[in-house]
């Protein structure tokens, strides 16, 4: 019978559907719509059990496990960062502390592909993570996403606004795009300088895996190769509830 899969970011819930190893239905939400609105084309009787990787703490669960027990789902299951599953040794001294999501997403690029990886998962925050081709994560780092950087600046200076329209450009001629193009042009020049210095220590070239759902605009500013990969963290919950099962 078919698992519920869930992914809760800061921002979005994305939900698959998996049976025999393949994803049957999929769905995408904001963080604001109701439970019952976003499963429902979901019948309990066709789901066997549901598991979640979720960002977001305590209250997220509990709605989760409420409607679950009014809709007559299974209990959902939470999944956590742990030492070692599926080839992937945490890097983290307290392995729990190493956000979920970071942590599928890097499971699911280990199982994909060969060598020294990198894996950047764009969205409100930009995280990027170093795995050996042993399966050894390396460490990482954490920087705000562009949205966030945008409303740091807005807040905290005068006379600055901007609009949803922006046109590709090499410099800002606007203010729109000088915001934009600066914090987009941050975000692909940390990706690139810290790549280029892990690429000389190890004397290995690096796959950098893209995921997240602002990874667009930051394709041009990479000077490194690089791949996407949609759905990186429910593919590595998959992966993990049936190294578990």
């Amino acid at each position: 019978m078919p698992m519920l899969l869930i992914d809760r970011g800061n921002t979005r819930l994305k939900w698959q559907l998996w049976d025999q190893g393949l994803p049957l239905k999929t769905g995408v939400a904001l963080q604001e719509e109701p439970l019952v609105h976003v499963f429902k084309d979901l019948n309990s009787d066709d789901v066997s059990n549901i598991y979640v990787s979720s960002v977001v703490g305590h209250v997220f669960e509990q709605e989760l496990k409420d409607w679950a027990a009014q809709s007559g789902f299974s209990v959902p299951v939470f999944v956590c960062s742990v030492e070692s599953i599926c080839g992937v040794t945490n890097g983290y001294d307290k392995p729990r502390q190493l956000g979920v999501d970071r942590w599928l997403a890097m499971i699911a690029a280990f199982k994909q592909y060969s060598g020294l990886l990198c894996v950047v998962d764009s969205g409100t925050a930009l995280t990027i993570d170093f795995i050996s081709s042993e399966g050894q994560h390396l460490g990482g780092f954490i920087v705000p996403g562009q949205k966030l950087m945008e409303q740091s600046l807005l807040a905290n200076t005068h006379k600055i606004s901007v609009t949803e329209s922006l046109e590709s450009s090499v410099f800002g001629t606007n203010t729109t795009q000088a915001v934009s193009l600066g914090t987009w042009g941050v975000l692909g020049a940390f990706i690139n300088h810290k790549v280029s210095e892990v690429n000389v220590a190890f004397a290995e070239p690096v796959k950098v895996i893209l995921t997240g759902g602002a990874v667009e605009p930051l394709v041009s500013l990479l000077q490194v190769d690089h791949c996407y990969q949609k759905d990186l963290v429910l593919k590595g919950l998959a992966l993990v509830v049936g190294e578990k099962e």
